[in-house]
């Protein structure tokens, strides 16, 4: 890792280039090693850190009717699968970016200049054509721009993309195998992760100064007022009117708190009931 972190400094000061590249070479591989490591330690360390208690109070909130040692079971069923896919996930992805990096350098390296002849016509057209997709694919549709951005003989530290293609396409990938089966913990973590990414892409068209976005009158302060009543406005509606669309754990929550009144007089079915009779 500091080799890789200083490596622009050594250039500055007049370093042999072969000798870095020598340096570069012989220390990335493990670098690599070690970050993909170091993710599936800290996916799987993280996981546990907050799917347990969490896993603890959803159970013995919700699961009144279990007995205490199938909760435990279900505790510890949640923990582990959220521990295994962080970590599995983060294994998968600092290994995808390790290997796009080596295939971004290969690639460029392999741009045609042999012509081949005129007999070898056609083979060299469909050998081109393959080299324009596979290296669409490895550095992205905007791949000819961006070799007069990156400088390949500066190596990109260990366990980072080399350009924001890679994150995607490594992150796309890994979610795909990883995330792509669906069950209660993904789909929380899925649903937690596009509210995020909204939040940061409103953000992120604030910082570009993309209107209506960057609009003085929707700054965080300002529009957030606005943003929590058209949120709680929809929910509510929705709950009154189509509770069979929200999540059964939103559902549950909220029959806890707007069904089960008058100290206890059960009225959890009347939204349901209030519903079919609109149809």
């Amino acid at each position: 890792m500091n080799n890789n972190e200083t490596a622009p400094h050594l250039i500055d000061a007049g370093t042999n280039h072969d000798s870095l590249h020598n340096i570069s070479s012989t220390t990335s591989a493990w670098d690599e090693v070690a970050a993909i490591i170091s993710g599936l330690i800290g996916g799987g360390r993280y996981g546990l850190k907050i799917r347990i208690p969490h896993a603890f109070v959803m159970t013995f909130l919700f699961g009144n009717k279990l007995p205490f040692r199938r909760k435990l079971q279900v505790i510890a069923k949640l923990a582990a699968e959220h521990s295994i896919n962080l970590a599995s996930f983060a294994c998968l992805y600092k290994f995808l970016l390790a290997s796009l990096k080596v295939l971004s350098r290969l690639i460029p390296q392999n741009d045609g200049s042999g012509d081949g002849g005129g007999a070898s016509l056609h083979s060299g057209i469909l050998r081109r054509l393959i080299e324009s997709v596979v290296s669409m694919v490895i550095n992205g549709p905007f791949s000819s721009s961006l070799k007069r951005t990156i400088n390949p003989s500066v190596s990109t530290p260990a366990g980072l993309p080399q350009q924001p293609y890679h994150a995607f396409l490594a992150g796309a990938v890994g979610g795909y195998i990883v995330w792509g089966r669906y069950s209660s913990v993904n789909y929380q973590l899925i649903l937690y992760l596009a509210s995020r990414i909204l939040v940061g892409c409103i953000k992120l068209a604030r910082e570009k100064g993309i209107r209506p976005f960057s609009w003085k009158k929707l700054e965080f302060a300002n529009s957030y007022p606005y943003g929590a009543a058209v949120i709680w406005g929809t929910v509510m509606m929705l709950f009154e009117e189509y509770p069979e669309v929200l999540h059964p754990s939103l559902r549950r929550s909220m029959d806890e708190i707007y069904r089960f009144a008058s100290f206890g007089n059960s009225s959890s079915s009347a939204s349901h009931v209030l519903a079919d009779n609109r149809r």
